[in-house]
């Protein structure tokens, strides 16, 4: 009973954390090309607490503290939510002007700016957005 028990919670902790488990793998697994730009300014994007136009151009911060690229775009998956941003990442952090997707997941707003744990080189090897 107690093994039945214990199965029990764990599936019901790894179906409650599926959604965003999943939105974790997608928005750094999935390529360029499964999602698309979310359109209306006004969408909301729940995580941030921003809406998209809020979320344009503004700046995204590095665990140092120092600017790594802006907000281009806001991307959604085919269901239609918001799941991650495309960055342009600076020349200046040593891995050349692109711009690449960043899962929301992986951001935090400051009130300033957003800002992520990933360092250059995580940046470097995240999907290039390419539209």
């Amino acid at each position: 009973m107690r093994k039945l028990l214990s199965a029990t919670a764990v599936t019901l902790v790894m179906m409650a954390a599926g959604p965003s488990l999943a939105q974790q793998s997608a928005a750094i697994t999935n390529p360029a090309n499964a999602y698309r730009e979310v359109k209306d300014d006004n969408v909301m994007v729940p995580s941030l607490k921003r809406t998209v136009g809020q979320l344009d151009d503004m700046d995204v911060m590095g665990p140092d503290g120092t600017k790594v690229g802006e907000v281009e775009e806001v991307l959604m998956d085919a269901s239609g939510q918001p799941v991650a941003v495309v960055v342009g990442v600076e020349h200046g952090v040593g891995i050349g002007d692109k711009e690449v997707i960043v899962g929301l997941d992986q951001l935090r707003d400051d009130g300033r700016a957003l800002t992520t744990a990933l360092t250059n080189a995580q940046l470097g090897s995240l999907p290039i957005w390419d539209d």
